[in-house]
């Protein structure tokens, strides 16, 4: 939520909007204004009466402007910014060098040349607003508008403004235009939007000053406007809208829709909220001040004065008065990743305790020997589990079984094997043999290898035609080494060498 300010200075009133921006809703909190009887900054800060906006927005004279219209080949458009200054120099009396220009293209040329619809004004115009605005507020505006160009901003609270009449514009068809009139007390401004956007701007010498007296002069200055409107190519006008001090003068409606043969169109009813009946009737002689609050809340339609180098000074003094607020983001912005950082180590502590107990438990598995080093478990891995002298093969597979099973079996008998399998250790073996007792022959010698556990005979059976005299059996064990002794520390000091030491451990080696 932000509040932003539009200052309308003139001659002798200054006017002041004071809108605040919300998701999709616009309040209107103050309207305000002062007479100029003295100096033009404290009518300025009377007409703002003390309140805090977020960014300010103001205009310079019209008559200070130069507004210019310039067709630009549409191949020229890639490099517009480096040749528009050169266009426009030719149509100033005074150096570009001097000078700060915004200006806006239409979207819809339809052929070779772009007309270029440029506000070209002095540096040190703009200079002298932008250091009003600071003596009387303490701020500086974001925006410097110029003439009657703001109010084209008029329809971001006005939509209906661009269409008059509600209706569409046909397909293939070109916009009617629109113009707006700031009828001011010394003078007055005038405005044509053709699809929203500002495509001439003029400002007029004669205002509700010396009115009724006057107004035939008035109406002959806007039919110039208009004439010179049509000679630059422009079209019919839809309609114009009165704004500005002289919007409610009695009968002026009914005078210049007589006068210059266009319909005045009643100003549409803003989407604003929180307004009044005393200020919905005040909202015309504040459509200018509306408008240039309106150029910061969003796309402005209106030319911002306040580029080049002046935009460049902007930025310091901006950032000076947003410090307590970049001071507190900043705040929030470090105590937040101070947190994170807290909580990442936390996190973090919390996964290494797990990550060593599981290798804690996981080298007791493997290795019988517990450890949370992981310098020491990655040695004991290398080192591989048991002892350096240990060797990691197994000490008898199925070949060492072949190897004994041939050996075994006598000479004199007739060993056929049918199936050897060997399967996670345990091996069964089918073969015939001429008698049982030759079986078992096998069968005990067997036994004598000191990693075939639990021999035996699990079945017997006669083999083929009985003539032959041949016997079936199945002959089955497991394969299983044992494991060394580990030697244990005494109490005494010294190490228990009953695994390979003693005479026994070594009669059972030679086994």
């Amino acid at each position: 939520m932000s509040k932003i300010l539009g200052i309308d200075v003139g001659k002798a009133v200054v006017r002041a909007a004071l809108l605040r921006l919300s998701y999709r809703k616009i309040t209107l909190e103050a309207l305000g204004e002062a007479p100029v009887t003295g100096l033009e900054i404290d009518a300025i800060r009377a007409a703002v009466g003390g309140h805090k906006a977020d960014a300010i927005s103001i205009a310079i004279s019209g008559e200070r402007t130069f507004f210019r219209t310039v067709d630009m080949p549409t191949s020229a458009l890639k490099e517009i910014d480096n040749v528009l200054p050169f266009e426009l120099e030719s149509l100033i009396p005074f150096e570009i060098t001097d000078a700060v220009f915004d200006y806006r293209m239409d979207k819809n040329p339809g052929g070779d040349t772009v007309p270029i619809f440029a506000a070209i004004a002095r540096i040190e115009d703009v200079k002298q607003r932008i250091d009003a605005v600071r003596e009387a507020l303490g701020m500086e505006p974001e925006r410097i508008g110029t003439g009657a160009l703001p109010l084209a901003n008029l329809a971001g609270v006005m939509p209906e403004i661009e269409k008059p009449f509600g209706k569409e514009t046909p397909a293939g068809e070109a916009a009617l235009p629109v113009a707006i009139v700031d009828l001011g007390e010394a003078s007055s401004d005038i405005v044509i939007l053709r699809g929203g956007e500002p495509v001439f701007a003029r400002t007029l010498s004669r205002g509700t000053l010396g009115l009724p007296g006057s107004a035939p002069a008035l109406s002959r200055e806007l039919r110039q406007t208009l004439a010179a409107w049509r000679a630059s190519g422009g079209g019919p006008l839809s309609g114009m809208y009165l704004v500005g001090g002289g919007a409610s003068a009695q009968g002026a409606e009914a005078y210049l829709s007589t006068e210059l043969g266009i319909t005045i169109l009643p100003l549409p009813k803003p989407r604003l909220e929180g307004v009044t009946p005393e200020q919905e009737a005040m909202l015309p002689r504040f459509a200018k001040a509306i408008g240039l609050a309106m150029g910061l809340a969003g796309k402005a339609r209106g030319l911002n004065l306040r580029q080049g180098g002046l935009a460049a000074a902007r930025s310091y003094p901006f950032l000076r008065e947003k410090i307590p607020l970049l001071a507190g983001l900043g705040a929030a912005v470090v105590v937040s990743f101070v947190f994170s950082l807290l909580a990442q180590h936390r996190s973090l502590s919390a996964e290494k305790e797990m990550l060593l107990s599981r290798l804690e438990t996981a080298t007791g598995d493997v290795f019988e020997e517990e450890t949370k080093e992981p310098e020491k478990a990655r040695s004991m891995l290398d080192k591989g589990p048991g002892s350096a002298d240990e060797d990691p093969l197994p000490r008898a597979d199925a070949f060492d079984v072949m190897v004994k099973l041939s050996e075994v079996v006598p000479k004199e008998i007739i060993h056929d094997v049918l199936e050897f399998d060997v399967n996670r250790g345990h091996v069964v073996i089918q073969a015939t043999v001429p008698s049982i007792p030759d079986a078992q022959t096998i069968a005990d010698k067997m036994k004598e290898h000191k990693c075939f556990k639990d021999v035996k005979i699990a079945r017997t059976a006669q083999f083929g035609n009985p003539a032959d005299g041949k016997q079936k059996y199945q002959l089955e064990f497991d394969v299983k080494c044992d494991d060394k002794k580990k030697k244990t520390t005494k109490p005494g000091g010294t190490a228990d060498a009953a695994d390979s030491s003693s005479p026994a451990a070594g009669k059972e080696e030679e086994k």
